[in-house]
């Protein structure tokens, strides 16, 4: 009860807070250097606030800052923040007392830069106080630099001949600030949301708050806030909502996950604030288990990425999760047809928070229409009297955060996230003596991180990250006839002769430990640093089969691997409008005692304001990496594998990458053509061999070779209220295995020819409207001979899927709630997203037959969230 008490008054009181803070006036203020008295009174006099505090310690405080439409809240926590000013509301008026600080903190008079042609600051959300990573800084003509993770940022003018800069700040989702600054001070600069515009704000250029290039060439900022906007089946999730980028698909069936330009959901690297995530997919590929409600920034790399990350030969996906800095307490609660969603942070102390968000399916426990549609995704095209089932499906992820802040220059944070999902289907053919297969897989994906940011100086920042992850995956598929007699068990079910049994189970353990630096001098943005991998796995897999032929079919193996990582990459701006940077990472195997080295390159050109033309090269190896699995019948499943003593199944990656980028008035262009190519993955090939009185089937490696090249096209308008994101893909993916189809190369199961991705946004007060139209070419089939060459190669029908979500915005001075409809495939067309091959066993025979894996067909959806602070 006692609990339950304090969490009411704590509610209450933000209740009474948020009333207050609606009662505010917008004060825009820019100080340079001026005494702290001055500048209480003259926001005193502007903005109807009252101030109290000792006039003779307070003279002795000059302050620099910037403060754009920020509140009374903004203002006072800056001062805290700053120069460590505490302060208390006594009857309608702040008391305001002046701290001396610990040791650990260092005073604003440190801060200040010796070096007038030097400038630094830190760029914060304003409502939430989450630091802005990748934020762009603009300054005389086409200089800019990016923050680092504290969103610090530092800015070097040689030249400069005055005491003031002009700078100009964009980031995805956040009002534009284009101002003049003072150089001799340190500043925090609050960027507010786009969403949040004041009555007298004149707004001169319009925000995209959906996608942006990031500062750095290679990638591509998504914002989650914006992912409930976009008509998908679950409105929290974000890996469906990256489709927005061309080159990115999310694949279902076997290899569900997110696809980078064609390659395994298994060749990206992903890492969620320092944690590896191993899997990606929730409910047969459906959605997957990255919860956009958690998610507070989203950076992707399509390829050509840097020397500081390595283990992956795709691509990258860098996402941070919410850490309740100075945001205060909130509950937000969120429901759709598929799963609850709650969100919840609480701030222990001014220096301390907690953040958890917990998403929980109850389709395995109320099965509405939705669960029915999903149990139609499957079309037989061979036997038409097929029943399909779905007896089992469940899944939940928790994501978690513990933020300890002591001071601007240092962050600590401990990072969770867990993940489970269980899913089995069901297939009877009626009219070919009542054959059945029965299909169950089960996993668990968690991890953990231990992130520590620390800017030393101006110029030097440190991070250490302690990451960790592991990934039990079980499949258990059963195939046979229902009872002839139709005998039926105690529970009323038909009894089964099960003929086929297969049983896999895959166990993966990743370590990471990283420790890098950023030392900016002149010209030079120098990182360097240091990583230790340790990676285990087990794979055992068994199957029955009651046959004369094949009696044992099993493959085990397990191995670890331990790589000690060094890196060195340098940006250099070589001339104002010449950007060129390298880098260098070696991987030392202390197994193999082999050391792979992987240089990166690239080269950025601005001819004119907003445009930007590169270039990246690099070499990427990667060791834990996903084999194919083919057993004696032909039918395939993935694995995750690591090298043999031998080095066998270390995968290398070649990447060239080459594009433009137009960022202005309201558009951005984003053109990439790329060509990428790796060896070395083994796919694992099952032969029968005679030991004299049976049979055994045995798996031996094979070397797999891929290679993808394309275009991407993006262009996006914000338009007053329209944003018009039109994406093209033009590509083609594929693979050659050693010995197999007679070395001849073939497509690869995603590969798509075209793809075109129209999407239309308009916004109108607390309403948004979407519409997408997602074309694609169809996907390749392969027919095989019985000596496994190739009879032919066909392709689906076209892929062409129309869908629509409008949302409902409600805001209040205690809460805030979107209510949103979507509506997938209005055409209601079939569209084939994997074609699989089922095996049906009988005492005589085993059948095999094609399934083709569809898209929901049309399907109306729903959902809530409310956000009560």
């Amino acid at each position: 009860m006692e609990q339950k008490f304090k969490y009411c008054l704590i509610i209450f009181g933000l209740f009474v807070s948020q009333f207050l803070a609606g009662q505010e006036k917008s004060i825009t203020y820019h100080a340079n250097k001026q005494p702290l008295p001055i500048v209480l009174n003259e926001i005193s006099k502007s903005c109807g606030i009252k101030f109290a505090y000792d006039p003779d310690v307070f003279q002795k405080i000059d302050v620099s800052f910037i403060l754009e439409n920020g509140t009374a809240t903004d203002f006072l926590k800056l001062l805290d923040t700053n120069y460590h000013v505490k302060s208390k509301l006594v009857d309608n008026t702040w008391i305001l007392i002046y701290r001396k600080p610990q040791s650990l903190l260092v005073e604003e008079g440190n801060l200040q830069p010796k070096n007038k042609s030097t400038f630094s600051g830190y760029i914060k959300d304003a409502v939430s106080g989450e630091n802005l990573l990748y934020c762009g800084v603009q300054y005389d003509g086409n200089k800019g630099v990016m923050t680092n993770n504290l969103g610090y940022f530092i800015i070097e003018i040689p030249d400069q001949k005055t005491d003031s800069i002009r700078i100009f700040i964009s980031h995805l989702g956040y009002q534009r600030l284009d101002t003049t600054i003072n150089i001799n001070s340190l500043v925090i600069i609050l960027l507010r949301p786009a969403e949040i515009l004041m009555n007298d704000i004149e707004v001169i250029e319009v925000e995209k708050n959906v996608l942006e290039a990031a500062p750095q060439a290679d990638k591509i900022g998504f914002n989650p806030s914006k992912s409930s906007n976009i008509p998908r089946v679950a409105n929290d999730d974000l890996a469906n909502a990256l489709l927005l980028i061309p080159g990115i698909s999310f694949l279902q069936g076997s290899y569900s996950g997110l696809s980078i330009r064609g390659s395994s959901p298994t060749d990206n690297l992903i890492l969620f604030d320092g944690i590896p995530v191993l899997e990606t997919s929730h409910l047969l590929g459906n959605i997957s288990v990255l919860n956009s409600k958690y998610v507070h920034q989203a950076f992707v790399s399509r390829g050509g990425f840097d020397a500081e990350f390595g283990g992956r030969v795709s691509g990258l996906i860098e996402l941070s999760g919410q850490t309740g800095k100075n945001n205060g307490t909130f509950v937000e609660l969120s429901a759709n047809l598929l799963n609850t969603n709650l969100l919840a942070n609480v701030p222990l102390t001014e220096k301390i928070s907690v953040t958890a968000a917990w998403r929980r399916s109850f389709i395995d426990s109320w099965q509405n229409y939705l669960y029915t549609r999903l149990t139609e995704n499957v079309e037989n095209t061979v036997i038409e009297n097929t029943e399909t089932s779905f007896p089992n499906l469940k899944y939940q992820d928790v994501n978690a955060n513990i933020n300890f802040h002591p001071s601007e220059k240092l962050e600590f944070s401990l990072n969770m996230l867990y993940g489970d999902d269980n899913q089995s289907r069901y297939y009877q053919l009626q009219s070919a003596s009542n054959l059945f297969r029965s299909e169950t897989a089960k996993s668990n994906n968690s991890g953990f991180s231990f992130n520590w940011n620390w800017q030393i100086t101006r110029k030097w920042n440190h991070a250490f990250t302690a990451g960790y992850s592991k990934l039990n995956k079980n499949i258990l598929d059963e195939s046979g006839a229902t009872d002839e007699n139709g005998l039926k068990s105690n529970n009323g079910k038909t009894l089964n002769q099960i003929q086929s049994i297969n049983q896999g189970e895959n166990h993966i353990e990743e370590y990471r430990l990283q420790w890098k630096n950023e030392l900016k001098t002149g010209i030079f943005r120098n990182q360097f640093g240091l990583e230790w991998i340790s990676d285990d796995y087990t794979y055992n897999f068994y199957a029955d089969r009651n046959s004369e032929i094949l009696k044992v079919d099993s493959i085990t193996g397990a191995a670890k691997q331990y790589l000690l990582n060094a890196f060195v990459q340098q940006h250099i701006q070589v001339l104002q409008p010449l950007k060129i940077r390298w880098g260098i990472r070696a991987s030392y195997d202390l197994y193999q005692s082999k050391t792979y080295w992987q240089p990166r390159a690239g080269i950025e050109y601005q001819p004119t304001s907003g445009l930007n033309l590169h270039y990246s090269t690099g070499i990427y190896y990667q060791f834990l990496s996903s084999a194919r699995r083919i057993d004696s019948e032909g039918h395939f499943s993935p694995l995750w594998y690591l090298p043999e003593n031998e080095g066998i199944g270390v995968v290398k990656g070649i990447h060239h990458v080459a594009g433009l980028t137009y960022e202005k008035n309201g558009w951005m262009v984003n053109a990439e053509g790329y060509l990428k190519k790796s060896d070395g993955k083994i796919t694992l090939i099952a032969e029968a061999i005679n030991n004299g009185n049976f049979w055994e089937v045995k798996y031996f490696p094979h070397l797999t070779y891929e290679r993808s090249k394309g275009i991407d096209l993006f262009v996006q308008k914000k338009s007053g209220r329209f944003n018009h994101m039109l994406g093209y893909s033009l590509s083609k993916a594929e693979e050659q295995i050693e010995d197999v189809l007679n070395n001849n190369w073939f497509p690869w199961n995603n590969d798509r020819t075209h793809q075109f991705k129209l999407n239309e946004m308009y916004e109108l007060k607390n309403w948004s409207f979407t519409g997408s139209w997602h074309v694609g070419t169809g996907l390749p089939i392969i027919n095989l001979s019985e000596d496994m060459t190739v009879k032919s190669i066909e392709r689906t029908d076209y892929f062409s899927q129309i869908d629509f979500a409008v949302v409902r915005k409600f805001n209040n001075r205690h809460f805030t709630a979107d209510v949103g409809i979507s509506l997938l495939n209005i055409l209601n067309r079939t569209n084939i997203v994997e074609v699989d091959y089922l095996r049906f066993s009988s005492e005589s025979a085993s059948i095999s037959v094609r399934s083709d894996i569809s898209a929901l067909g049309f399907t109306p959806l729903f959902f809530v969230n409310v956000k009560i602070r």
